[in-house]
This record gives structure tokens, C-alpha cells and sequence, in this order.
């Protein structure tokens, strides 16, 4: 566990940075134009190349040495953030040179994601699986749990510029954390090119292993459903609560909330003997009923509140979905299968960053503005005016999360 602890700091310093340039970009973007849409503009741009080379990157992470396209992904996303540097430059930043900057710096991230969650299995063993993955969870949380505080509490004194350049700085000591582990992780590259058949290095191999298994097929399809309602309220979540609050108190909010992740992280590293359909199905029905709160209560309090639910329940979901990866797949196809499940089911976040803004700014809003069609009616229990159209489609989406809770619990018998 000694390497996985070093490869577990490095995500967590890496996601903390990542979290610092979306909270300054998505505000500024935010007050630039005034709506969700430009938000989603964003995020799309910074997560559909880390989904859409994921089945690519985990060919090359099951092919060469995982650590070194850790190194690579990393590393290079320098790059993109000092097109982004550069955009921020001007009195008026380009939306456009912002996006190209968010898309190069993911290309190559998108190399480090399934390398990550596969040197997992080189470095531990079965038994530490779901222990293994409640750190990986953690370690992520950094984005949600840290970053947005910090973010809140250094915009007013570095500006935006100074938030890029840390995020820069933090993918550069994750690269040395990395470069620490480089001989376990060789050996393991070793043991994988000897055990690989030939014809399994192209592209389709984490398909045909994924459309092989039922448990598996049945896993990715509530997956995808599952990560569209949680792309929605990464979206909305700004436009919910900037309406009625300053942008440290937004920091503050949000990352009072994401301590939930430590509850509930700590939770799975503790609940050792839990079956991972169980903790599947317990997080994901965890986070819809918070979700479903959110337009129903009164106030930042609540949001925040519904907020450290959600956030809490997302560790169960997510580790008992990698503990049913790890033990139905081997070990030399992980790579590029989790390559492969990360661009199915994250498809469900970019149908969230592309159709959540213009939904919410075109149709949900405008029919809760007073007056307007909706807000004697719907408008009397989730509120009228700025921001309700967003809470709204949120706890629509938390209907959704229910409902693939559900459907966890009656299909577990696929995942044995």
C-alpha cells in the first residue's frame, strides 16, 4: 500500500490544482456572460477529450509503461494551461482560446486516468481492493473538498492568473510522485507484456471485454445514466447559488459540502466486508434523494446541506463500481477496459455539459420568472425567479438517480 499511498497523494495535489482553475474560470465566465451555458462551455471543453481518448489512452497504458503516460499526461497538460495563461492576458479573454487551452491540457491528461486506476491492481492486492479505492475516491475529492474554498479565499488576492499557475505547479510535483513508484509499477509492465496475447493491443479490446460480460453490460448502461445526473449538478450548482451569494462564500459552500466525501470515503475504507452492488446501490440511491431535496428547501443552508449528501454518497457508488471492474476483468486488459467503461459512461456528463445550460436558460428558467406559466403553480414549491430553473432540472436528475439505485438492487444478480 506504501506505493499506492504515493500515487494517491499525486492525484489528490493534481485534483486540488484542477479544482482551482475550474472554480476561477467557470466564475469569470459566469460574470462575463451571465449564464449557465457558458459554464457548461467550459467544463465540456476541459472533460470531452478526457473522454473521448480514454479507450485509446488505456491501450497504450496496458501496452507500455503505465507510469510513464502518468508522466506524460501530466506533465504535458502544462501545456494547454499556458494557452489559458496566455487568454487571461487580455483585458477581454477569448471564450474561444480559453476552451482550446481546457481541450489541449486534456489531451493529454487523458493519458494519466486509466494508467491511475490500473497500477492500482499492480501495486495491491485483492483483499485491498475496496480500500485501494476509497483513497483513489478521496484522493479525487480534492477538487470538490479543498479547492473551492481555497479558490474563494485566493481569487480576490492572486486573480484567476494565480490560480492556473498553482494548478500548473501541482501537476509538476505530481509528476515526482509518480517517477517514485516507477519500479513496482516497471515490474508490473514486465508481468503484463509477457501474459498478453498478440491480437488483444487494439482498440476494441475493452469493448469486446466489456460486451462479453453481462455484469459488466449491465454496469456501464446504469453507470452512464448515473453520470448524467451528476453532470448536471456540477453545471448547475454555480447558477443555483451565485444569484444570492459572493464567490468566497460560494468557495466556502462547496467545499463544506464536499466533506461529505470524507464520510463518506471513510465509510468505504472502513465497511471492508460490504458486497460492492450493495455500496453501488446504496450511493447512488444516497445521492438522488439529495438531489431530488434541492429545489424543495429555502436558502444556501439547504443546498449546502443536500450538497454534503450528495457528496457523501458518491465514494459508495463509485468504489463499489471499481470493486466490480477489478474483479472481473484481469489485470491485462484493465487499462484499456477502463479506458473503454470511462468513455461510455462519461458520455452521460457531456450530454449533461452540453444540453443542462440551454435547457435551464431557454426553457426551465424563463417558466419560473414571475408571472410566467409555471411559477403560480410548480413555482409555489421549488421558488421563482434567479436560479430556480436550475434547481429544478436538478432534482429532476436526482429522480433519475433513483430510479438506476433501483435498478442496481434488481439486476445485482448480473454482477456475480
Amino acid at each position: 500500500m506504501r506505493h499506492v499511498g504515493l500515487l494517491v497523494l499525486g492525484s489528490f495535489i493534481n485534483s486540488l490544482g484542477t479544482g482551482l482553475t475550474a472554480f476561477g474560470l467557470a466564475v469569470i465566465m459566469l460574470r462575463a456572460h451571465g449564464t449557465a451555458s457558458s459554464v457548461a462551455v467550459i467544463q465540456m471543453s476541459a472533460f470531452a477529450p478526457l473522454v473521448l481518448l480514454a479507450p485509446l489512452a488505456g491501450v497504450l497504458a496496458d501496452r507500455y509503461d503505465r507510469r510513464l503516460m502518468m508522466i506524460i499526461g501530466d506533465a504535458g497538460s502544462v501545456l494547454g494551461l499556458g494557452l489559458i495563461l496566455a487568454a487571461l492576458s487580455s483585458p477581454r479573454p477569448s471564450l474561444a482560446w480559453i476552451c482550446t487551452g481546457a481541450v489541449l491540457s486534456s489531451c493529454l491528461a487523458a493519458l494519466t486516468e486509466p494508467a491511475l486506476r490500473a497500477s492500482v491492481t499492480d501495486l495491491v492486492t485483492e483483499e485491498d481492493y475496496v480500500r485501494s479505492s476509497g483513497l483513489l475516491q478521496l484522493a479525487s475529492a480534492a477538487k470538490y473538498l479543498l479547492a473551492p474554498a481555497a479558490a474563494g479565499f485566493l481569487m480576490p488576492l492572486v486573480g484567476v492568473r494565480g490560480l492556473v499557475l498553482l494548478d500548473a505547479s501541482t501537476c509538476l510535483v505530481t509528476v515526482g510522485c509518480t517517477m517514485t513508484v516507477r519500479r513496482a509499477l516497471a515490474a508490473g509492465a514486465s508481468q503484463r507484456a509477457a501474459a498478453q496475447p498478440g491480437d488483444d493491443h487494439d482498440l476494441l479490446a475493452g469493448w469486446r471485454t466489456i460486451t462479453a460480460s453481462p455484469g459488466l453490460r449491465t454496469l456501464v448502461a446504469l453507470m452512464t445514466l448515473a453520470t448524467l445526473a451528476i453532470g448536471v449538478i456540477q453545471v448547475l450548482i454555480k447558477p443555483i447559488l451565485l444569484p444570492t451569494v459572493t464567490t468566497s462564500e460560494m468557495g466556502m459552500i462547496e467545499t463544506v459540502a464536499a466533506t461529505g466525501m470524507l464520510v463518506g470515503a471513510a465509510l468505504v475504507t472502513a465497511w471492508k466486508s460490504a458486497q460492492p452492488t450493495m455500496l453501488l446501490a446504496a450511493g447512488l440511491a444516497g445521492t438522488g434523494a439529495a438531489m431530488v431535496l434541492v429545489p424543495l428547501g429555502p436558502g444556501a443552508w439547504w443546498v449546502t446541506a443536500c450538497g454534503f449528501l450528495t457528496f457523501g454518497s458518491l465514494p459508495l457508488s463509485q468504489a463499489g463500481a471499481e470493486v466490480l471492474v477489478r474483479t472481473q476483468v484481469d489485470n491485462t486488459r484493465q487499462a484499456r477496459t477502463w479506458g473503454t467503461i470511462s468513455l461510455v459512461t462519461q458520455l452521460g456528463y457531456l450530454a449533461a455539459y452540453l444540453c443542462s445550460g440551454v435547457l435551464v436558460d431557454r426553457v426551465l428558467q424563463p417558466l419560473l420568472e414571475p408571472g410566467q406559466r409555471l411559477s403560480a403553480s410548480l413555482g409555489a414549491v421549488v421558488g421563482i425567479g434567479p436560479g430556480r430553473g436550475a434547481a429544478l432540472l436538478v432534482g429532476i436528475m436526482g429522480l433519475v438517480m433513483a430510479m438506476v439505485a433501483l435498478g442496481v438492487r434488481l439486476q445485482r444478480h448480473r454482477f456475480a
